[in-house]
């Protein structure tokens, strides 16, 4: 039996794809314009341009991108955190400078299944009103086929009609079926597939990507690490993640970036018809306590953020105490990053200054008789 998904093409029981896909031809989406018209002087050069950044030191405008890592190191999760800051214009992503409000259109190939809490759980850890999404990040629950030319046709008439300036394939694994992984031959017309959809709607294409057993380079030919502008490859585990930019094509490349996950559960205001499992989800957010030299736990910093947080404390919480939500929401009022509030809570209930009432997942916080004092022992 035929499972129909909305939006997607619908086949007879027996239809099989193609052993070999039909090449691909820009010439049926773009007007050809012949080379010679195409030719540019040195003085012409100018008229190009530099490239604009999307997240500052992460995407650039109209370019390819992959990111890559293995299984369960946060790929997932640090999409969603991207998409989000761009479609709701946040002024940075984690740390990453973000010049500009961009729509987003996330292709969940592997199924769109917790994505929706993905989302929520971002935007109430960043006070931002869930709606603000919309109309700026759209989801296609199917793949994009790209070694199909009507799919290919398809995504550029749709990335046209909604004008968006990143086009997220999560995974490109699932959006190259019948081509094979390990050859250089049919990879290259899947990146040739790509960059039609890039050059047509003259907007970024970010493939997510296993990577192999061994290292952190995608999984299978590696076409597609010469092709792409920009390559990004992502360690992960126990909650702690680290993207490594192996290549930017003209700006600076090689650092690493260091993040953590969050375990939050979404309010059932904002998804009233779930369970708590179902709320129950991650959050990729930059982990402060790691610098650009690769310092780790940096006391210091921690012990002043949590001297910090407990002066507030001090003058909001009542006898009854607050929740972690409340907490939260007065610190970054205060101008306190998340990652520096959660190392600084942490700290505070470690010291024993205060004693969660409540549960892991639903926190609610009661000063006790320790006192916090700035550069004091824990």
């Amino acid at each position: 039996m035929s499972v129909a998904i909305p939006g997607a093409p619908t086949f007879d029981d027996d239809w099989q794809p193609p052993d070999e896909p039909p090449p691909l031809d820009d010439t049926t989406t773009i007007p050809r314009v012949p080379l010679k018209d195409r030719l540019l002087s040195v003085s012409d050069l100018k008229q190009l341009g530099d490239v604009e950044p999307l997240i500052s030191g992460v995407l650039y405008r109209d370019t390819l991108a992959q990111l890559a890592g293995a299984p369960g190191t946060y790929k997932s999760f640090a999409t969603c955190g991207m998409a989000c800051a761009l479609a709701v214009g946040m002024s940075n992503w984690e740390g990453h400078r973000i010049p500009k409000r961009a729509k987003v259109v996330y292709v969940a190939a592997e199924g769109a299944t917790g994505l929706r809490a993905r989302f929520i759980a971002w935007c109430e850890l960043s006070g931002v009103d869930p709606t603000e999404l919309d109309g700026w990040l759209y989801i296609l629950p199917c793949p994009i086929q790209l070694g199909s030319i009507v799919d290919i046709s398809d995504a550029i008439d749709l990335v046209r009609d909604v004008d968006a300036d990143l086009l997220i394939l999560d995974t490109r694994a699932r959006c190259t079926v019948g081509l094979e992984e390990n050859s250089a031959t049919e990879q290259g017309r899947a990146i040739h597939a790509a960059e039609t959809i890039q050059a047509a709607a003259n907007c970024t294409v970010l493939g997510v990507h296993h990577s192999a057993r061994t290292g952190t380079a995608g999984r299978g030919s590696n076409s597609w690490d010469g092709a792409v502008w920009s390559d990004l490859r992502l360690e992960g585990s126990e909650l702690i993640a680290k993207l490594h930019v192996e290549k930017h094509k003209d700006v600076p490349a090689g650092m690493d970036y260091h993040y953590r996950l969050i375990e939050h559960t979404v309010s059932s205001t904002n998804m009233p018809d779930a369970t708590e499992s179902q709320r129950h989800t991650l959050v990729f957010i930059a982990n402060d306590s790691n610098s650009g030299n690769g310092v780790r736990n940096n006391a210091l910093a921690v012990e002043k953020n949590a001297a910090r947080l407990m002066d507030i404390l001090r003058t909001k919480m009542t006898s009854d105490g607050l929740s972690s939500t409340t907490i939260r929401t007065l610190a970054e009022e205060d101008g306190m990053k998340k990652s520096s509030f959660y190392e600084a809570l942490k700290l505070l209930v470690e010291h024993g200054s205060l004693r969660n009432t409540g549960t892991e997942r639903r926190a609610h916080y009661i000063r006790t008789a320790a006192l916090w004092t700035e550069g004091e022992e824990s």
